[in-house]
Parts: C-alpha cells; sequence; structure tokens
C-alpha cells in the first residue's frame, strides 16, 4: 500500500503561523543598547590601536636622551667595545685566589675604563653639538667617573676587608644609582659596549 508523504510532512511540520509566532520581534530599546556595545568596542579598538602606533609605529616618540647627530654615539661604541674587549680578558673573581689579587684587578679594569672615558670626553667635545645635546652628553660622562670613583674605592676596601661590599652612589636629586643613568644614555643612543659594566 503506498505512503501518503504529503500527509506525513503535513504531520510532522508546526503550521506556518505557529513557526511565525515562536519569533520574538526586537525591540527599538534592544537595537539602542546592541548599538551603543559595538560603538564602545570599536573606540577601545581604534584607541589601542593608536597607542600601538605610538609605542612603536612611525608615530613613536625618540628617547629623551637620543643624541641628533649619531657621530659621538658611532665613535663612543666603537671605543667602548675596545674597552670592553680588554676588560674582559682579565681574571674574573672565581680565577683570583685573594682579596687584593681581586683589588688588582679591578684596579687594571679601571684602567682601561679610564682610558676609555678621557677618550669618550675628547669625543663629546668634538662631535656632540653644544647646548641640550652637549649637556646630556656631558653629565653622562659625569655619571661615568661617579661609577669609575665607587670601583676604585670597591678595590680600596677589599684590600681592607675580604667582605667588602661595591656601594654604588646615588645620583644627587633622582634617588636612582648613577648605573640606572648610565644605562638609559647609552641605550638610547644605541651604545650597547658602553652601558655599565658587569665585571665587578
Amino acid at each position: 500500500m503506498p505512503v501518503d508523504s504529503t500527509q506525513d510532512e503535513a504531520d510532522v511540520l508546526p503550521p506556518h503561523d505557529d513557526i511565525d509566532a515562536d519569533i520574538a520581534p526586537v525591540s527599538a530599546g534592544s537595537r539602542k543598547w546592541r548599538a551603543l556595545i559595538l560603538l564602545v568596542v570599536g573606540l577601545m579598538v581604534a584607541m589601542w590601536i593608536y597607542v600601538l602606533y605610538l609605542a612603536f609605529g612611525p608615530g613613536r616618540q625618540p628617547p629623551a636622551d637620543r643624541l641628533t647627530d649619531p657621530a659621538f654615539a658611532r665613535a663612543g661604541e666603537e671605543r667602548c667595545a675596545a674597552a670592553v674587549a680588554a676588560v674582559d680578558e682579565l681574571p674574573t673573581a672565581s680565577e683570583t685566589d685573594t682579596a687584593t689579587e681581586r683589588a688588582d684587578v679591578i684596579d687594571e679594569a679601571n684602567g682601561e675604563l679610564r682610558a676609555m672615558l678621557d677618550d669618550l670626553d675628547v669625543m663629546a667635545q668634538e662631535l656632540v653639538p653644544g647646548g641640550d645635546q652637549r649637556r646630556r652628553a656631558t653629565e653622562w660622562l659625569a655619571d661615568w667617573r661617579t661609577l669609575l670613583g665607587d670601583r676604585e674605592n670597591y678595590a680600596e676596601a677589599l684590600r681592607l676587608d675580604p667582605d667588602a661590599e661595591f656601594l654604588i652612589s646615588e645620583k644627587k636629586g633622582t634617588g636612582r644609582q648613577v648605573t640606572g643613568w648610565i644605562d638609559e644614555f647609552a641605550k638610547a643612543n644605541k651604545m650597547d659596549d658602553c652601558v655599565t659594566p658587569s665585571d665587578v
């Protein structure tokens, strides 16, 4: 006996009117809230795009310590690299038997760094424009001289006390050690070998 497929479909599917009755109309209030949420999300996305543009894109501002003329930075980096290479050739703390021997090694390293700073002083006078640019370079070299003095004091302290600590001076009026200022200027000008040495 043939099956009446029309009758089966009629039994399974609900009336057309019932389907339409299940779809709730979207109110005007719901549409307004949806639009408001989309607007807020869009503004947040736009804000983050702008922040990333300022941080990493062409809108990024150069570091405050960046010199406009890179001549000093290039020459200084080369000179610092030579000094670092010389200091790296010296015995490490674990390779010295006594505190006095360690102090002698630090003195030798200090001699390399002192010669480096003397050369950097001359370079700054010749290559850094006057005004604020020269002032920043001069202050950086002064911070370096302060650190060198701390290293010299440490070497002397080691000869008196094998347990002496390496004490780093604070930059006047800042509440921060001079090493932070040394490193910031060096990194801002891409002078990677002119940061605080790690031999002590």
